[in-house]
């Protein structure tokens, strides 16, 4: 069982490029798939790449890969010259005020300009050049990203199955107290036919059919039945390495169903406590199930 919530980023270089790179891929919840990825627009075309390498990998949820320039390379002393491309700026400068007469003043603070235009110039090469060091990037980012799934998974694991215990006590509880239910109604009859000074036959077929009647009303024996079933279908997905986040969502609505069936039907205080109790429990399962995958 995995969260649909999930954060995983790498940062690389490439040879001969003064750039750092960050790939990030992070994820939050969302009811069906919807997956973005942005690149450098010099890049524009290694999205079809990603959408290759992450085949199979979303089932649901909202995805968004980022790979961006982060920062640029710095030596040890903070600066950097770039003697090749400058030397030939220079000298294309220089033939340039030659050919015009314009006095060129070769300055260090010309130089230091210079050199700054020439790296924000700098192109970026061909990522087709690096693939391998770009997807082992991303396999890092993706695995990062996995295991932060994992490990809220599993956090949400353990969080249903305490939640369930007491879902399925309230539930035993329910059944204790419906199997009383007719004995009850038929002391609740009695009592209220002595208070009105009549006299009770229990042997009298109006009765009877009164007892009877409501037994049949108030009988919930078929929704515990289905009740138990999905408690028990809800657990067994907590086990699932499958997607069963939409799966454990209608187990949740069926739940909540039977669960109102039951307190239209019955008339006994503490069975309506306890099916109160335990849609408040089950409301808040089903908020942490809208973050399973």
């Amino acid at each position: 069982m995995k969260s649909m919530t999930g954060y995983g980023s790498s940062a690389f270089e490439l040879p001969s490029c003064p750039l750092f790179f960050e790939l990030t891929i992070q994820s939050v919840n969302r009811k069906n798939l919807d997956c973005q990825i942005f690149v450098p627009q010099e890049w524009s075309d290694i999205e079809t790449k990603i959408s290759e390498w992450t085949k199979d990998q979303f089932i649901r949820g909202r995805i968004m890969i980022h790979l961006k320039i982060n920062k640029k390379k710095q030596n040890n002393n903070g600066f950097h010259l770039n003697d090749t491309l400058l030397d030939q700026s220079i000298k294309e400068l220089s033939d340039f005020c030659t050919q015009r007469s314009i006095p060129l003043d070769l300055n260090p603070s010309l130089l230091i300009k210079l050199n700054q235009l020439l790296k924000d110039q700098e192109a970026l090469p061909a990522w087709k050049e690096s693939e391998s060091i770009i997807k082992n990037a991303f396999d890092e980012a993706m695995t990062q990203w996995q295991s932060m799934r994992d490990t809220e998974g599993k956090a949400l694991k353990d969080d249903f199955n305490q939640r369930i215990i007491k879902l399925t006590d309230l539930i035993d509880s329910v059944e204790s107290l419906a199997a009383s239910a007719s004995k009850d109604f038929s002391q609740k009859l009695i009592d209220r036919l002595n208070s009105m000074n009549l006299e009770v036959d229990l042997e009298d077929d109006r009765v009877l059919k009164e007892i009877a009647l409501f037994a049949d009303r108030s009988d919930i024996t078929e929704e515990l039945t289905r009740l138990k079933s999905h408690v028990s279908q809800f657990k067994q997905f907590t086990e699932s390495p499958d997607s069963i986040g939409r799966k454990m969502d209608f187990l949740c609505i069926e739940m909540f169903r039977e669960m109102n069936t039951i307190s239209s039907k019955t008339q006994q205080i503490e069975v309506t406590k306890n099916i109160i109790e335990g849609k408040n429990e089950l409301e808040r399962i089903r908020e942490q199930v809208q973050n399973i995958e």
